[in-house]
C-alpha cells in the first residue's frame, strides 16, 4: 500500500482488461477500486517526515496483521500454493517502528483494522495476495522517497518486504491466471475488499494528503 498502489497500477497496466484470461479479468474488474485507493493516498506526491512515517507504519501494521493471520490460516489447509510466510510484512512494520524508537508497550496497543476480508479458500487468498504483493512492488518507490525525506532506511523494510518481491508477484499472478473461470468472481471480490480495507483504514492519511500536511 500500501503499500504503494500507484506504482503497482502503472506496473500492471492500470487494469485495462486486455485479454480474456483470469488475470486480465481480475485486473479489469478491480481497476476502479485500485484507482480510488491510489487517488486517495497519492503516496508518491505526499510530503513525508519521521512522524508521518510512524503513522503510516502504525496504520499499515493494523491492516496487515489481520490479513496475514487470515492468509496463514488458509495456508495450513491448502499448503504449497503461495508462501504466505515469505509475504508477511506485519512483523517488518513492527521492526520499522522499533527502528524509529517506538517502545514495545505502545506497539502492543496498536489497533487493528476490524473489516478485512475473510480468507476461506484459495480464490479469496489469491485476491488478497494480488493486492498485497502489488503494493510491495510499489513500496520500493515509496521507500526511496521516504529515505530522501530523512527517514532512516532501516525503518522502511515493511515497504519493500523480504527479498524476492518480484518473484512472489509472478507466482501470485500465475496462480490467478490458473484459477477456474467459476472462481474468478471470488478472486475479484477478495481483491476489491482488500483495496477497500486499505482505503478506509488509511483514510486518516488521505485527509492529510489532501491538505498538503505530513501523512
Amino acid at each position: 500500500m500500501s503499500n504503494a498502489p500507484t506504482a503497482a497500477r502503472r506496473r500492471d497496466g492500470g487494469g485495462d482488461g486486455g485479454g480474456e484470461g483470469p488475470l486480465a479479468r481480475v485486473r479489469a474488474a478491480t481497476a476502479r477500486a485500485h484507482h480510488e485507493l491510489d487517488t486517495s493516498l497519492a503516496v508518491l506526491e505526499r510530503p513525508w517526515d519521521v512522524a508521518g512515517h510512524r503513522r503510516w507504519l502504525e496504520l499499515t501494521w493494523g491492516l496487515l496483521a489481520p490479513l496475514e493471520r487470515a492468509l496463514a490460516g488458509w495456508a495450513r489447509t491448502d499448503p504449497g500454493v503461495l508462501d504466505v510466510a515469505a509475504r508477511a510484512r506485519a512483523d517488518l512494520a513492527l521492526a520499522d517502528l522499533r527502528a524509529l524508537g517506538v517502545p514495545d508497550a505502545e506497539l502492543a496497543a496498536l489497533p487493528e483494522c476490524p473489516r478485512t476480508p475473510a480468507v476461506p479458500d484459495r480464490a479469496a487468498a489469491l485476491g488478497v495476495c494480488y493486492v498485497l504483493d502489488g503494493s510491495t512492488l510499489g513500496g520500493r518507490l515509496i521507500a526511496r522517497t521516504v529515505v530522501a525525506a530523512g527517514v532512516p532506511a532501516e525503518a522502511t523494510t515493511s515497504l519493500t518486504g523480504r527479498p524476492g518481491a518480484g518473484r512472489r508477484w509472478r507466482d501470485t499472478t500465475a496462480a490467478v491466471e490458473a484459477v477456474a473461470d467459476r472462481d474468478v468472481p471470488a478472486v475479484v471480490d477478495a481483491a476489491r475488499a482488500t483495496f477497500t480495507a486499505y482505503r478506509e483504514w488509511l483514510a486518516p492519511l488521505a485527509g492529510r494528503a489532501a491538505t498538503g500536511a505530513t501523512p
